[in-house]
């Protein structure tokens, strides 16, 4: 019989194959194997927090213009209503290091999932978010450039996030460990389209959904290091230029040996997508 394989969104929604829920009502989003961010390194990042009294961090995300936020798809689906509109609960912090304090919170008066999202398949994973009032930039608080060139190959790059900083494995239980207040970052490498899908297909037992090269990037680090829960939707950002060049999306358990994949900006849908916001917002 063959083993039970969960397939990961990098955000707090994760399903196993067959649809079944994975992790319990108490789960908090982090870059696993990675270290804490030097202050204002990353000053674009997002935070995507919910609740009220009680606040939980969702996902990351990125700041594309003084009004736009990019995220992933899946991060903002479960918040989408009945009559199409975002419920309030969630919102954001921008500024800080810390998702739960500092900096500023912001919210959001309108969202946009791209039209081909396929959450059954994972492909087009990405969501913009438009914010109420636009944010004031400063040392702490930036906006990232976007670059939509194809990644290659072994190419060096990082993430910041505030996932899960890794599972705990006691037998046949995995454990999250909790999700640490300061943003960490993880420097890695782009991986080719082949080994990825090989290297998935084998830690899936052949049931991980097909990575499209024109419209995912995958990257690999080492067993230990990689992505967790809360840290979909964040920015993979080229080390030569630190322009961002696709976003967190879904993986195999939490650095476990398998690669992460990402969306990339580079598809002409997703680029197309991005751009015609960005146009708007000028």
């Amino acid at each position: 019989m063959a083993p039970l394989v969960y397939v990961f969104l990098f955000g707090a929604i994760a399903r196993d194959t067959f649809g079944g829920p994975l992790l319990p009502p108490d789960h908090q989003p982090f870059i696993v194997g990675g270290q804490d961010a030097p202050e204002a390194y990353a000053p674009y990042m997002a935070a995507l927090i919910f609740g009220g009294r009680v606040l939980s961090h969702w996902c990351g995300g990125s700041i594309i213009s003084k009004s736009l936020i990019l995220t992933a798809a899946h991060c903002v689906e479960p918040f989408e209503l009945d009559d199409g509109t975002l419920s309030n609960s969630l919102h954001g912090r921008v500024g800080s290091n810390q998702w739960n304090s500092g900096g500023t919170i912001i919210h959001f008066k309108d969202h946009h999932m791209h039209p081909k999202w396929d959450s059954n398949n994972i492909k087009n994973d990405v969501a913009v978010l438009e914010l109420t009032k636009d944010v004031i930039l400063s040392k702490t608080l930036a906006i990232i450039r976007l670059s939509f060139e194809l990644m290659e190959e072994n190419e060096e790059c990082f993430v910041a996030g505030w996932g899960r900083t890794g599972p705990r494995i006691e037998g046949t239980i995995i454990n999250l460990q909790p999700t640490p207040d300061s943003l960490q970052i993880l420097y890695m490498n782009t991986l080719a389209h082949k080994p990825c899908q090989t290297l998935m297909q084998a830690v899936s037992s052949g049931r991980a959904p097909n990575i499209d090269e024109h419209v995912e990037v995958c990257t690999f680090h080492s067993r230990g290091h990689g992505m967790c829960h809360g840290d979909s939707g964040s920015a993979l950002v080229r080390r030569s230029t630190r322009e961002q060049a696709g976003l967190v999306s879904w993986g195999y358990s939490c650095a476990l040996g398998a690669p992460d994949v990402h969306v990339s900006l580079s598809g002409t849908d997703i680029k197309n997508f991005v751009k015609g916001f960005l146009h708007r917002s000028d």
